[in-house]
């Protein structure tokens, strides 16, 4: 049997994450949600995807999880291909008014 109290005092010394550490985090699960969310409107499985871009289920599923911090630009890429999108990144020098840091996910 588990020993449940040394765990909640593990927990409790653990340092609450940084803002930055929160933001990028929650870049990640909207980065995940909308590869899931493209993926349900094609109508595909996860490994209907993953055959679309030669890897396997588990890693749309870590994509979809918001495993985006370790994602490359080549594997968004792929992603979108797969899906029949397009993938844009830009460097605006002035950021759109719409738009509240660098990072956007849309």
């Amino acid at each position: 049997m588990a020993n449940y109290s040394r765990w909640d005092d593990t927990k409790k010394q653990r340092r609450e994450p940084s803002k930055d550490t929160r933001v990028a985090v929650e870049h990640d699960l909207a980065l995940g949600q909308l590869i899931y969310d493209l993926r349900k409107q094609a109508g595909l499985s996860q490994r209907e995807l993953a055959e679309r871009m030669r890897t396997t289920q588990s890693v749309i599923s870590r994509l979809e999880e918001g495993g985006g911090a370790n994602n490359r630009l080549d594997t968004l890429a792929r992603v979108a291909e797969a899906l029949g999108r397009h993938l844009i990144v830009s460097f605006p020098d002035k950021l759109p008014a719409r738009l509240t840091n660098a990072i956007q996910v849309a």
